[in-house]
């Protein structure tokens, strides 16, 4: 008795690979390349002003007042990553959307 994953792979044996038609052109790639690079860059920005805070707050708060702090801090650091990514996902969406439409075009 054969397996349903056996019988699902003999019936695809024959079928060969084909290009994705939504596969993104060389230069698309490149550009959503450097709009990650950017807003990594953006995001480790404010990582490191985040990390900077922190030290010199260590020095003028109690470790009680850092704690009732550091929430706020957290989910203010959040919303700020969560925005940048979501102008990020805009941006690459928009050239791979691009891309497409001028395949499609040609």
């Amino acid at each position: 008795m054969k397996t349903a994953l056996e019988i699902a792979l003999e019936k695809t044996r024959d079928i060969t690979p084909q290009d994705d038609p939504n596969a993104l052109s060389d230069e698309a790639k490149k550009q959503i390349r450097a709009i990650n690079k950017e807003y990594d860059a953006r995001i480790a920005e404010i990582e490191i002003k985040t990390s900077s805070k922190l030290r010199e707050m260590q020095g003028q708060y109690s470790e009680q007042e850092l704690q009732s702090i550091l929430p706020g801090m957290i989910e203010q650091i959040k919303s700020q990553k969560d925005a940048i990514n979501a102008e990020r996902k805009e941006k690459t969406d928009a050239v791979a959307a691009q891309d497409l439409k001028n395949r499609a075009d040609s």
